[in-house]
């Protein structure tokens, strides 16, 4: 298919940030063949299907490189919360295995508001329960039904307990002691598990691998040293959750030689310019000099690190010191949402309300991370994220006619600080349009609720069940963490108290 983008303001490598220039753009089959101002030669052909897009702003699809689908349908849910607690109520081994129909349309679900925000890629680091090829199968089909790209990993994790079990009480009745612990898991299965799906589910243009470990806390030397070899044979990408909470900062400060994560790290061969770390809230000055120096890089979250009280992750400083940065909008039960524009806009404003100086957080800043940043993250860099011909055309349209864009000024500044998603017009992946005129093109949306509907019956239902079996633990923890939040740990994330 040949298709010729018309009379869009084209925000490309070397365009004015601010008002881009109008440009037209081919397509050819998946990947952009041309880009043609107007004192260029025309690229109009005879049989080529034309897309008028006049009036509109044309910018590289959107990629979110933290996040997880297996809690799409958690949305809403729970707000006041503290990490621990929340996780207590969203993690998929709280939950157990899960209705293959639960499993498509939650994925589907996380895939559709993606793609109606501008987002083409996903990277989904998926916690699998069970962790069965049918499983994985059901979640990789429906990302294919929906026609997103996504880069997928099973996050693996053998230590079961909650990142703030240190720090509870030693004499936790039995039936608390089994809900904030768990059994282990045997490292070498889990591998061989991953290696097995890597050589057994076949390559596909909207479909890539990536590697992840749950945290570092989380996982055995053997585990991560196992996950740093796969990446090595494969050149896969590996993504793992660093310092997103005080508690990990405490449990890291008790449980490796030098306090650090980033060192243990380091120690399993996984700090490398293959590895992205999500959040790094509670991360030291020397330990982003690290990351800078190894070329790992770092996703930020700044919705659901705000939602869970983990605090304002050092965006400025990551900057400054050359870090390569990248954004997600991690869970829907703890972000809400799956929109990048909401990501952006907090991006540049934390930094903001963070130094009473200029921090030199920019919104280009914020669109480059998820544009460009977020393509280097999830291994995709020449690929995807950016307007050049011979990249792959994962490409969004957005109406200048909304009121969020008159009056025109800034595209990167009214991107980030104007722009909702509500101006999002038509979205291509690879090439095919999957949103056109804000209507998804790849799933009946109609039948899809009433499906959803049918299925929340059940989620409805294992909810409240789940809250009451929980319920015992959350009194421990709540003080667990009242501790911690005043213990000295050298740094403070949180907004002045």
């Amino acid at each position: 298919m040949t298709l010729l983008i018309r009379g869009a303001r084209v925000l490309r490598p070397g365009a004015d940030p601010h008002r881009p220039p109008v440009a037209d753009v081919l397509v050819e089959g998946a990947r952009i063949a041309a880009i043609a101002g107007l004192d260029d030669p025309p690229l109009l052909s005879p049989g080529v299907e034309i897309l008028d897009a006049r009036g509109k702003l044309l910018i590289p699809g959107l990629v979110s490189a933290h996040y997880h689908s297996y809690d799409a349908l958690l949305k809403g849910r729970f707000e006041d919360t503290p990490f621990d607690v929340w996780a207590l109520h969203s993690q998929p081994a709280y939950w157990g295995t899960r209705s293959k129909q639960e499993l498509r349309l939650r994925t589907l679900l996380g895939a559709m508001e993606a793609l109606r925000a501008g987002i083409t890629t996903v990277q989904d680091m998926n916690s699998l329960v069970p962790q069965d090829e049918e499983t994985l199968d059901v979640i990789l089909s429906a990302y294919e039904e929906a026609g997103i790209r996504v880069v997928f990993a099973a996050a693996l994790r053998d230590l079961p307990d909650l990142d703030i079990a240190p720090f509870l009480p030693a004499d936790l009745p039995p039936e608390v002691a089994a809900i904030v612990g768990g059994a282990p898991r045997d490292p070498r299965a889990d591998l061989d598990f991953v290696a097995t799906q890597l050589s057994r589910v076949a390559a596909h243009p909207r479909r890539h691998w990536a590697l992840a470990a749950s945290g570092p806390q989380r996982c055995s030397r053997r585990l991560l040293e196992g996950l740093a070899a796969l990446s090595d044979t494969h050149g896969l990408p590996v993504f793992t959750h660093v310092y997103e909470t005080r508690a990990q900062l405490a449990k890291a400060r008790r449980i490796y030689p030098d306090g650090s994560m980033i060192t243990a790290l380091r120690e399993a061969g996984l700090l490398t310019p293959r590895t992205t770390l999500a959040h790094c809230v509670h991360i030291t000055e020397a330990e982003i000099a690290t990351l800078a120096q190894a070329g790992t890089g770092v996703v930020l979250n700044p919705l659901a690190n705000l939602k869970l009280k983990n605090g304002v992750a050092p965006v400025a400083a990551l900057k400054r010191a050359g870090v390569r940065l990248a954004l997600g909008c991690d869970n829907n039960s703890c972000s809400d949402c799956q929109n990048l524009f909401q990501a952006m806009k907090l991006t540049t404003l934390l930094a903001a309300g963070s130094d009473a100086n200029p921090t030199g957080v920019l919104a280009c800043d914020a669109v480059e991370a998820a544009t460009t940043g977020g393509a280097r993250a999830v291994g995709l860099a020449g690929e995807i994220g950016a307007l050049v011909p011979g990249m792959r055309a994962d490409l969004v349209l957005l109406d200048l006619d909304d009121l969020a864009w008159q009056p025109f000024a800034s595209a990167t500044r009214q991107l980030v600080y104007s722009e909702a998603g509500r101006a999002v017009h038509t979205v291509l992946v690879d090439g095919r349009v999957v949103l056109r005129a804000g209507r998804l093109t790849t799933v009946d949306e109609a039948t899809f609720r009433a499906e959803l509907a049918e299925a929340m019956e059940a989620v409805e239902r294992d909810l409240v069940a789940l809250g009451a079996r929980v319920a015992p633990a959350i009194p421990p923890l709540l003080a667990a963490n009242e501790t911690l939040s005043r213990r000295d740990l050298g740094m403070d994330r949180l907004a002045p108290r």
